[in-house]
């Protein structure tokens, strides 16, 4: 009888045990739960919402390109000379200096030749010319008399007084020698290229020595003062875009920033991409060629709207707000992006946006503001 009480008094002992265990660790649950539930809470930042009105921008990325460029060829061979400044990469030229010398030496012993030809034929000539027109003998003679065959320039042969004198002087070939002449004599500019205005070399193709032929590119020269920048403004902003409208220019890392002007706009919508080619022209010794810039062309004032950053907008336009420590969705309209930011309509007065981003959040989750707000 004894072993059975003792059995059964056992047993009592044991479930008595097993019970009071899990009461507690019920107990612990519950406090674990407790406490999980306060760090659910999450911090977040917010950003009160104050209407406003902000000016419409239209914002368009381009590449700067000078607004004077050539491109140098050949047109005559020989030797590049040395020049005062070397025509290298980086170097500048003011107007009307020398860029390209090529010897001219060979060039410059047939214009000297075809000279003494002329000088002989008109000298073949005055002996008729005395007896057949001695009327207008002097006036050849006292040319002849000055022909400089070191001129720079052949001196303009004597106009003739009549239609007889005209057909005389074509019978001896003297037109045509001084007509070939004087082409030799423009085609003695080609040896000598200068600067058309003051800029810089962008590329250089030729060294001093080398053997320069005819229809060699030479290289690239650019004035660095005036550029032009050309963005492509969609077809729906073209109520904005006005000759002359002053535009604001900065660079990509926002670093710096420039002040240009509307001078053109094509008349002619791509119809690939609904988009107007708008040239914008500006100065500054900072700025350079193959550079990007970011033009931004202000248009009328949007009223009662807010600037907000862009990824903070949600699928079907909609961002979180916080009522009564919860977030809840709010759908907006954006009216106008601007770089990284997007001016929207929709948001209330005084009203709290969450201005980060969230994580697994959803409508009605509580969270608690850590900026202050």
């Amino acid at each position: 009888m004894r072993k059975y009480l003792s059995a059964i008094i056992g047993i009592a002992l044991i479930i008595l045990g097993v019970l009071v265990f899990n009461l507690m660790n019920s107990r612990k649950n519950v406090e674990v739960s407790d406490n999980t539930e306060e760090i659910d809470i999450l911090p977040i930042s917010v950003k009160l919402v104050e209407l406003t009105n902000i000016p419409y921008v239209i914002e368009a990325t381009g590449i700067l390109k000078a607004k004077e460029r050539i491109e140098i060829y050949s047109e005559v061979q020989g030797i590049l000379k040395s020049t005062k400044t070397p025509f290298k990469i980086g170097n500048s030229f003011q107007k009307g200096e020398s860029l390209i010398i090529i010897n001219s030496d060979e060039h410059l012993a047939q214009i000297k030749s075809s000279r003494s030809d002329l000088m002989n034929q008109i000298a073949a000539m005055l002996p008729d010319m005395e007896i057949d027109y001695p009327n207008v003998y002097k006036k050849w003679e006292a040319y002849l008399e000055d022909f400089d065959l070191n001129a720079s320039r052949t001196q303009k042969l004597p106009s003739a007084e009549s239609n007889k004198e005209k057909l005389f002087v074509s019978g001896k070939n003297i037109y045509n020698s001084y007509y070939n002449l004087k082409n030799l004599e423009e085609r003695l500019s080609k040896y000598y290229i200068n600067a058309p205005y003051n800029g810089i070399v962008t590329e250089s193709n030729v060294n001093v020595g080398t053997l320069i032929r005819s229809g060699q590119k030479l290289g690239e020269f650019i004035d660095n003062s005036r550029f032009e920048l050309e963005i492509s403004v969609p077809a729906t902003e073209n109520k904005f875009l006005k000759k002359n409208t002053e535009v604001g220019l900065v660079t990509i890392d926002k670093s710096e920033s420039f002040k240009g002007l509307i001078t053109r706009i094509n008349g002619k919508i791509d119809q690939s991409t609904q988009t107007i080619n708008v040239i914008v022209g500006v100065k500054g010794d900072d700025l350079k060629d193959g550079q990007y810039l970011t033009a931004q062309i202000r248009g009328n004032d949007l009223t009662n709207v807010f600037k907000i950053d862009n990824a903070l907008i949600l699928e079907n336009n909609n961002v979180y707000v916080v009522e009564d420590n919860r977030l809840q969705l709010k759908t907006i309209e954006v009216v106008n992006y601007q770089g990284n930011m997007a001016v929207v309509t929709g948001l209330e007065h005084k009203m709290l946006l969450a201005n980060e981003k969230i994580a697994n959040a959803y409508p009605g989750m509580p969270v608690k503001i850590n900026n202050g707000l």
